[in-house]
């Protein structure tokens, strides 16, 4: 089997080459809204990082939704996708409640693999942390420097 398409499969594909899918990578229907707040980026030392946003159901039902952070790295050295998810949550809320999400990265959540060496590279530079409910809707951004 010949695996031809590299790094650019699914949302990578569609983000990197500014495609519109007709449903969105994370895309789900609920009975209910959420809103999320800013991201919070706190350094936990040797390049892990946590970051903390509230989510609030803004709706009449109880729902689950499904936080997805992205990290996007700004001028990388290599070529890279616009963005890479690299964890999520599912949190079940009722009407009017906020529940507060965390999400751990580390060195390997901003690293790329380097097929000449066989090994993970952490290239130092800004990223952008990306929060939202798909890889098309975005709540909020932070940037970190490694």
């Amino acid at each position: 089997m010949s695996y031809e398409e590299g790094i650019y499969v699914g949302y990578r594909w569609f983000d990197t080459k500014a495609k519109t899918p007709l449903f969105p990578f994370g895309f789900g229907l609920s009975y209910t809204t959420f809103s999320f707040s800013e991201s919070r980026v706190e350094s936990l030392g040797n390049n892990k990082y946590r970051v903390t946003l509230e989510v609030t159901n803004t709706g009449k039902r109880k729902g689950s939704e499904v936080v997805q952070l992205y990290v996007k790295p700004v001028n990388p050295p290599v070529d890279r996708p616009e963005k890479e998810l690299k964890g999520f949550s599912k949190i079940t809320l009722m009407p009017g409640e906020t529940k507060t999400v965390s999400i751990e990265l580390n060195s390997r959540s901003f690293s790329w693999y380097d097929e000449k060496t066989a090994s993970w590279v952490l290239s130092p530079g800004n990223y952008e942390v990306l929060t939202g409910s798909s890889s098309r809707n975005i709540h909020s951004k932070a940037t970190l420097t490694l």
